[in-house]
């Protein structure tokens, strides 16, 4: 007799656990626009492709397909990772692999979704059914206290509850659920839900010893499931009429239900063979569709691949075109570049030789004469050939500053001087000379205020300057070195009273290749190489230049560079 109660009570957990997905089924349905759809709702398996993957596996699911789940589940990209998550843990907890179903279930989590929340709470309460009764029951408990449950999830939960306290011994609570699920279940005349309910209450009285009672749910469930489709309730029910007949010793009416439950094993197990084939037909159909698509896939692919190979071979050759356009044009700025360099360096050659020339020629000169002369004639020739030299020296210091500017290889250092005494540093520099030529030098408004650049670069710009006035004012001349504050600039003017610049010089003035030779009050001709370098200098310290003729004679050079006041 106790044997064949443990048998009982392995049925009423096999039929409660096929009972229970319903809610999980329409969950996972709900998730599905195919299934939404009512087009589609009743469609099966669709096509093998990454669009029906999702409605395939929990399809697949319900079938119990397991083996094709998963491999919907690889294949969808489209579904969310949890709601894949739980759908995996159901997959594992139908297989009986717990330990994974449990890890699925807790890792399913999707923020902000009552619905959601709710699904993971029962499938932890069914997790936890088959080995740890009150954590499933905590987990049931706290669906209960969620507002506005479902019909079908309440309902489960309550079953689920009344099957715990039964499995617990607590007989009492069992009953009071079962019968309150009685009541609910006959108002919305839910049939199959009504007969798993008297097969249950059976269950609970014949646990109990209560075999007259239990046998006659057992015969309401019976008459109930004779009016359903659903064999395996039937298959349980009648089961379930076997046993307690036994214990009652009613062996006629125990053969007979023995006889019942066997045909209808046996008609399940003929209907899923035939569901089996039905579904290896499906399978087969599905297949060759899918291989239909995959072949005019295939001629489309490479009709694609065909015209992107002519459009890229087309583009290549554009583009190869293009380049060698560019090269071309390239080449032509480069062959112009050279050009005008190679033409630079004659220019600068021919400013160089005209510049030496002269000096060169004054010194060749003087040493002859200083070998026909008296010892005081010599040192009045000596002082001029050193004077001489110093212009040479000077000469070719702006040719080696030029020559780094226009290489990019001078090193400039920036930062705040004061103007007044690198004006006087280098008014001293030629003090001999001004005072050869007895020219009257003033130097006015250049206190308390600093320059910003570099300056030894500034120093080689006045200094141009400045030589270019004492060459260019006669003996007894005057210059002056003055300054004024602009909007944005501090504005020093170098004014000469010598013989000043032609309008036709002045137009080309910083330009190399324009004829601006001019005789000094020695008679020396000038390049303008040293305003070319002066440029350079103030263009490389952020500053500007300007020259024109002063109305009372001689001419202005005006410098402009970042400044500000010493308090």
């Amino acid at each position: 007799m106790f044997v064949l109660r443990i048998s009982l009570l392995f049925f009423l957990f096999w039929s409660y656990s096929y009972a229970q997905t319903t809610y999980i089924d329409d969950f996972f349905s709900e998730k599905c626009s195919y299934c939404q759809n009512k087009e589609e709702r009743n469609a099966g398996i669709l096509s093998d492709i990454p669009e029906h993957a999702w409605h395939n596996a929990h399809i697949t699911f319900s079938n119990k397909d397991y083996k094709k789940v998963n491999y919907y589940l690889l294949k969808d990209q489209k579904t969310s990772s949890p709601l894949k998550k739980m759908l995996q843990g159901y997959l594992f907890f139908r297989l009986k692999l717990y330990k994974e179903s449990e890890k699925c279930f807790r890792d399913a989590v999707f923020k902000n979704d009552t619905v959601f929340h709710l699904i993971q709470l029962k499938s932890l309460a069914d997790f936890y059914e088959r080995k740890n009764y009150d954590s499933a029951t905590f987990y049931c408990e706290r669906i209960l206290h969620q507002k506005k449950l479902p019909y079908k999830l309440k309902n489960e939960v309550y079953e689920s509850l009344a099957f715990l306290n039964l499995s617990k011994k607590k007989f009492d609570k069992a009953e009071v659920s079962y019968l309150s699920l009685l009541a609910i279940y006959k108002k919305a005349k839910d049939s199959i839900a009504f007969a798993r309910v008297y097969s249950n209450l059976g269950n609970l009285y014949f646990e109990q010893y209560k075999d007259e009672k239990a046998q006659q749910y057992f015969d309401s469930a019976y008459t109930v499931s004779k009016l359903l489709k659903n064999l395996t309730l039937k298959k349980d029910i009648t089961h379930n009429l076997y046993i307690v007949s036994e214990a009652l010793k009613e062996h006629e009416n125990a053969v007979k239900y023995l006889k019942e439950y066997s045909a209808i094993k046996d008609t399940i197990q003929k209907e899923n063979t035939i569901w089996q084939i039905a579904q290896q037909k499906e399978t087969f159909n599905v297949a060759k569709k899918q291989a239909e698509t995959d072949k005019r896939t295939a001629q489309r692919n490479v009709f694609i691949i065909v015209s992107i190979a002519v459009f890229l071979l087309l583009l290549t050759t554009f583009l190869f075109y293009k380049k060698l356009k560019e090269q071309y044009r390239e080449n032509q700025k480069l062959n112009k570049k050279l050009k005008e360099a190679n033409e630079l360096k004659s220019q600068i050659f021919s400013i160089v030789a005209h510049d030496l020339r002269s000096p060169v020629a004054l010194l060749k000169q003087k040493f002859r004469i200083s070998a026909s002369k008296t010892i005081d004639d010599k040192i009045t020739i000596d002082k001029k050939a050193v004077s001489i030299i110093d212009s040479l020296s000077f000469l070719l210091d702006n040719l080696l500053n030029w020559a780094l500017s226009e290489s990019n290889l001078l090193h400039v250092h920036k930062d705040w001087f004061p103007l007044l005494p690198v004006i006087k540093q280098i008014a001293h520099q030629y003090k001999s000379l001004i005072e050869e030529k007895k020219i009257e030098l003033t130097i006015s408004n250049l206190n308390a205020i600093l320059i910003f650049g570099d300056s030894e670069l500034f120093k080689i710009a006045i200094r141009n300057c400045l030589d270019n006035a004492i060459k260019f004012t006669p003996k007894g001349g005057k210059i002056s070195i003055s300054g004024k504050i602009t909007a944005t600039f501090f504005e020093i003017n170098i004014q000469d009273s010598g013989v000043g610049i032609s309008e036709t010089v002045l137009k080309t003035l910083f330009d190399l290749h324009g004829k601006k030779a001019q005789k000094d009050t020695e008679g020396r001709k000038s390049s303008g190489l040293g305003l070319h370098l002066v440029k350079s200098m103030i263009d490389i310290n952020n500053g500007a230049i300007r020259i024109k003729n002063n109305p009372k004679g001689g001419t202005i050079v005006s410098i402009s560079m970042p400044h500000k006041i010493i308090a």
